[in-house]
């Protein structure tokens, strides 16, 4: 099977995703290279794309960092990665100037499905899996359902039988929807619904849940204000980063220092989250308005909003959301991270949800009603109740709608739409990168001696450390530039190697006040930084440098006796 463009026609496998992801790699080796940073718990590669110039080393540049599958059921973060990946390889192959002069300068690493034994299972047909296939915890009895495929068509669905007890009751204008039991309703119209399955360690008599065969919530397992987790049956692992797919994340995430900006694709909501994500947020305020201006340029021509995740994308405001994998990235490591929650199944329906992660907590039925009556639209989203004959519960019916491809993940004929609309968040967060230039002045002074002076110059929107916290926890290289000459020359003023101040961006200046437009000023610190020294003789010099996220480099110059002469001559 030879490479093939990705357009969004279909959901791959995991199987397919890692054919397609070596096929890409074979087909364009000059800027894509594949490797593995790890293995699944079930041994599948966990795979990362690096697109740059592969001539040269993609690690020593600005890097942009771009995910997806950290969720299991989250298909779409998966493809949104495979779309951007193949959109940049497509305009690649065809020797795009502008994206060629870019990819020269920088690179991009993508991941494409952080979990993937969770993503395989569920195109297998598994019931749902929040991440990993990490069996329950040690001592734990799975005692009650068990959700599972009893029918034997690849879907786990609903399953529904009548009981005075029951909390439902069928909606009477949209089939496929129960709607919350009210008082005046007859009971023998009530139902009992979960997902379709069998009971484990049944007494016959009680129906009841039983703890989550799978139950790792791996976007809670990274080490940024990790604590104890639990919510929904689900867990955020025995410590930070006790699982292999965690731990394979951060170690390639820290050997690559010069990532500047990074994007994790997720479902649904339709928004971009930024900072704070906790009241007691460690972030400066400059660091959370620098993300929320560059959320609201990566948005724009979207559909997308931004959202803040504190307070408006936290289940409970009394508990912060912990050991989230974006967060990870700002906290620890200084960089700017957003969560992308692509797909928004509240719009498609034609409704707005202010604080989504209220809904998803207590979900308000008529909101659930009105989605599933615009998903009905199409009858492949749509299993009508059918009567099957449960080898425990006797009579019951299975239906309801194709949750993975309507709520979660957008129907097929809406995927490469999708696919589009999260490609132009991550283009424009890939030109946020700092953009440092060197510049190296040799200026004769008479008597064989040479002024040096070397200047770098960040033209970029973010400043090489990243965001400021970058600066204050020391996780972003330093900037320095360690000059080198020949034996021929002597160092009479300056030190050969020299510690330089992080470069603003020119974003920096929106957020802090400089660039107002009736009051404008300029920075206090600005994105330049110069060293300089006095040297005798003729030879060449080396200027080695580094420009924390923003890459490293060399730059060098010859001085010879007749161009000292000559330059002297001209002054």
């Amino acid at each position: 099977m030879t490479y093939q463009v990705y357009r969004g026609e279909e959901y791959m496998d995991f199987n397919e995703l890692e054919a397609w992801c070596r096929q890409a790699a074979a087909h364009c080796p000059r800027w894509v290279s594949l490797t593995t940073i790890g293995t699944s718990r079930y041994g599948r590669p966990i795979l990362l794309l690096t697109l740059g110039d592969q001539q040269k080393n993609p690690n020593d540049v600005p890097t942009f960092w771009i995910d997806g599958g950290t969720h299991a059921a989250e298909w779409t973060g998966v493809m949104a990665v495979i779309y951007a990946v193949s959109s940049w390889i497509e305009r690649l192959l065809v020797n795009d100037p502008e994206l060629e002069a870019w990819f020269s300068r920088n690179s991009v690493v993508a991941l494409p499905c952080l979990s993937p034994d969770g993503y395989q299972a569920m195109h297998d047909g598994a019931p749902f899996v929040r991440s990993s296939l990490r069996p329950t915890v040690e001592g734990t009895v799975r005692s009650g359902l068990d959700p599972r495929d009893v029918d034997g068509d690849g879907f786990v669905r609903w399953m529904r039988w009548r009981d005075p007890a029951g909390p439902f009751v069928a909606d009477e204008a949209c089939p496929s929807f129960l709607r919350p039991r009210r008082i005046g309703d007859d009971p023998e119209l009530a139902y009992f619904a979960c997902d379709e399955g069998v009971f484990l360690h049944w007494d016959g008599i009680r129906t009841l849940a039983s703890p989550l065969k799978y139950g790792l919530d791996l976007n809670r397992n990274f080490p940024g204000h990790w604590a104890p987790f639990s919510m929904f049956g689900m867990d955020g692992g025995a410590y930070p980063l006790s699982e292999e797919e965690s731990r394979a994340t951060v170690d390639a995430f820290a050997a690559r220092r010069h990532i500047g900006c990074v994007l994790s694709n997720h479902t649904y909501t339709g928004a971009i989250l930024t900072q704070p994500y906790r009241q007691d947020t460690p972030l400066s305020d400059g660091d959370i308005r620098l993300m929320e201006l560059l959320a609201h340029e990566a948005v724009d021509g979207t559909t997308y909003r931004v959202i803040r995740t504190y307070p408006d994308f936290v289940y409970d405001p009394k508990k912060a959301i912990v050991g989230v994998w974006a967060d990870t990235a700002v906290v620890v490591f200084g960089v700017c991270a957003y969560t992308l929650e692509c797909w928004d199944p509240f719009g498609y329906a034609g409704l707005t949800i202010e604080k989504p992660a209220e809904f998803f907590h207590r979900p308000d039925p008529d909101i659930v009603r009105k989605m599933l009556v615009r998903f009905a639209e199409d009858p492949n989203t749509v299993m009508p109740w059918t009567p099957f004959d449960h080898p425990q519960l006797g009579p019951v019916e299975l239906g309801g709608i194709d949750y993975l491809r309507t709520v979660r993940n957008p129907p097929v004929a809406l995927l490469a739409t999708e696919c589009a609309r999260a490609m132009k968040v991550a283009d424009t967060l890939r030109r946020s990168l700092p953009s440092v230039v060197p510049h190296l002045v040799c200026q004769p002074l008479g008597n064989q001696v040479t002024q040096v002076t070397f200047i770098l110059e960040n033209q970029g929107f973010l400043p090489t450390s990243g965001l400021a916290r970058g600066e204050s926890v020391q996780a972003c290289p330093s900037v320095s530039v360690w000059l080198q000459t020949t034996p021929t020359m002597t160092l009479h003023q300056g030190t050969s190697e020299v510690s330089l101040p992080h470069l603003d961006g020119w974003g920096l200046a929106r957020v802090d006040g400089a660039a107002h437009p009736l009051y404008p000023e300029l920075q206090s610190r600005g994105h330049k930084a110069v060293a300089q020294w006095i040297v005798s003789g003729s030879g060449t010099i080396q200027c080695q440098w580094q420009a924390g996220r923003g890459g490293t480099g060399v730059v060098s110059a010859t001085i010879n006796e007749q161009w000292i002469e000559d330059k002297v001559e001209s002054l």
